[in-house]
């Protein structure tokens, strides 16, 4: 139920379009989401990729207020393929950046991309990359999702041990 609000200064493709989404009274299963995402268009970068300035300020309420989980995040989308293109299967992006908030448990965390996240929009899945989550009070989390194939693979390593979760 609810809205989301989208606004767009110019088109998409366009240097300096400014988007800006916003739930308004939106919930999913009773859950509220709230916050706004802004994305801005920075043009293009040294090797003439455009790039994007991603921010968000972010929550999601419990039913109830049972709880509530934020998300703050800063990050960079650069278009590596497809740009050329007016298809949307054969775009990709990599994706830096950082974020930070409070887990529903009230657990403070930040998140590093420390290689780029490879998102291409024929696969519903993270196809490279690494991240590291470090939660408040334990020992840091290396996320790896893979060499680039289209699945739901991807390995989480702390401490030294690793576990697999999907298919690799």
């Amino acid at each position: 139920t609810g809205q989301i609000l989208v606004t767009y200064s110019g088109r998409y493709r366009d240097e300096g379009t400014v988007i800006t989404i916003t739930p308004q009274n939106y919930k999913v299963n009773s859950y509220t989401l709230g916050g706004t995402k802004t994305v801005t268009n920075l043009g293009p970068d040294g090797l003439g990729r455009t790039q994007f300035s991603i921010h968000v300020n972010g929550s999601i309420t419990a039913p109830a207020n049972a709880w509530t989980a934020t998300w703050n995040s800063s990050r960079t989308r650069t278009w590596v393929e497809g740009e050329s293109t007016l298809t949307l299967w054969d775009d990709v992006y990599e994706i830096t950046g950082s974020a930070s908030g409070v887990s529903r448990t009230g657990i403070p965390y930040t998140i590093s991309i420390t290689n780029p996240l490879r998102a291409a929009l024929y696969c519903r899945w993270i196809v490279s990359g690494t991240l590291v989550l470090t939660p408040d009070g334990y020992d840091a989390r290396t996320v790896d999702f893979g060499n680039g194939e289209c699945n739901n693979g991807f390995t989480v390593t702390v401490d030294g041990e690793t576990t697999s979760y999907g298919s690799e």
